[in-house]
């Protein structure tokens, strides 16, 4: 292992060597969030930091983002959810007997009264968003990357926006500005979209990042240069003192710390198992197509409630994606499932120029009640738990990391981690 600036200072009071374990945005966010606090931090990713699901992610920054994936009624979708290949939740029928008992939680996770839980438990990690990004943004210069223009879902009829009415409520329970807007009010806020629209709900609060993979390489650079150590390896175990952390094993050998952060995504699963936790965390595929050069460029981020994926303009043209697909970790990309946002595209931008794109699937960690696992692992001294972020990574990171940092320095810690406990499983 390189040192860094950092583990000079790992014999002072209250210092640590910590490891964290995966370098998408939670994990980076986490570390630089650790770093801040003057501990010597290693982040572990065998892969370029971001290069992973952060690259494809979408920019939502929408502190009112808190409907689970999970609604109530989600028990009729089921067989249509097998028979569809290309509806917005897809399951293949090879995945089936595997993803049953997950399914099953899912489907619970969806009664009305257990989502307006799962809504207020989301709040408090992808509510501060903003301002726990903020200093983060600052330090790396990259505060252009944030844009809080707001974000407009989109109805093609009222009956279809009062079926979503609970989503909506959701927003609004939230405290920020929900502005409901007509046929023409949709027009005047972003001439780019379809005038077949006769509902916007618009979120003056939400904005984007148009760079999710320039956000994480940004971080990770400040990271380096503040003295951190970015390690390329797997991951394989861990070497503990009875229930005390002292290292991470890796095949070139251990990476001794005081503490770890497993912040691996959907690989979390099987790095926690070897101390004994079993969660049920399934990959959510998503897929995104991003065209350089669109013809037409909409202002602010969209989401089309209906198809239940979004567009956002970004530095490197327009990207569009989302939708779920359980299929595992193994099986091939279904690109398909990629070309289709493309027409659904062209419908919702009219003049869409569709002859230049990028295709993308990656592996979005998710539990049934679409809440991650953030905080310490009850049994075991110096491991830290922030996986299963599901589409909302990106939001909820850097509140994640910072309520990891306070909770590894002994400080009051600015959310409840009660709910994101591993053991509510």
């Amino acid at each position: 292992m390189v040192e860094s600036k950092g583990a000079e200072s790992a014999s002072a009071p209250g210092v640590k060597r910590i490891v964290v374990i995966g370098g998408g945005v939670v994990g980076t966010a986490t570390a630089c969030y650790l770093q801040r606090d003057g501990h010597a931090v290693t982040l572990m990713e065998p892969d370029e930091p971001g290069n992973q699901t952060s690259f494809g992610n979408l920019g939502g920054i929408s502190p009112a983002s808190v409907a689970p994936i999970a609604m109530p009624g989600m028990l009729r979708d089921v067989p249509k959810m097998l028979m569809d290949p290309e509806g917005p939740l897809v399951i293949r029928a090879a995945r089936l007997p595997f993803v049953l008992p997950w399914l099953l939680q899912f489907i619970r996770a969806g009664r009305e009264d257990r989502v307006r839980e799962i809504a207020r438990a989301l709040y408090a990690v992808n509510g501060p968003t903003f301002e726990a990004y903020a200093p983060l943004l600052k330090d790396a210069g990259v505060e252009h990357l944030f844009h809080r223009s707001g974000q407009l879902s989109l109805y093609p009829t009222r009956d279809s926006y009062e079926k979503d009415r609970l989503t909506v409520a959701l927003k609004e329970a939230t405290g920020h500005k929900v502005e409901i807007l007509n046929q023409d009010e949709i027009r005047q806020l972003d001439p780019a979209f379809s005038p077949h629209y006769d509902v916007g709900v618009f979120i003056p609060d939400n904005g984007h990042c148009k760079n999710p993979f320039g956000l994480v390489q940004a971080l990770a650079k400040m990271f380096v240069q503040k003295g951190g150590t970015i390690l390329k390896r797997d991951a394989t175990g861990f070497e503990m003192a009875g229930p005390r952390f002292k290292g991470v094993r890796t095949a070139e050998g251990l990476v001794a710390g005081d503490a770890v952060v497993v912040a691996a995504g959907v690989w979390s699963k099987k790095l926690v198992r070897t101390l004994g936790y079993k969660v049920p965390l399934e990959s959510l595929r998503g897929y995104h197509v991003t065209i350089p050069d669109p013809g037409v460029m909409p202002r602010v981020m969209c989401i089309p409630a209906d198809a239940k994926f979004a567009i956002t303009p970004m530095e490197m043209g327009l990207r569009m994606g989302g939708t779920v697909e359980i299929a595992g970790l193994d099986a091939p990309p279904n690109y398909a499932r990629a070309r289709m946002l493309l027409k659904i595209g062209q419908k919702v931008i009219p003049g869409l120029k569709i002859e230049n794109y990028t295709e993308w699937m990656g592996h979005r960690p998710a539990h049934p009640d679409s809440l991650p696992v953030i905080g310490a692992a009850p049994r075991h001294d110096g491991v830290y738990f922030a996986f299963g972020h599901a589409q909302q990574g990106l939001l909820g990171a850097a509140q994640t990391g910072k309520a990891l940092a306070e909770l590894i320095g002994g400080r009051e810690v600015s959310m409840d981690l009660k709910q994101f406990s591993v053991d509510r499983f």
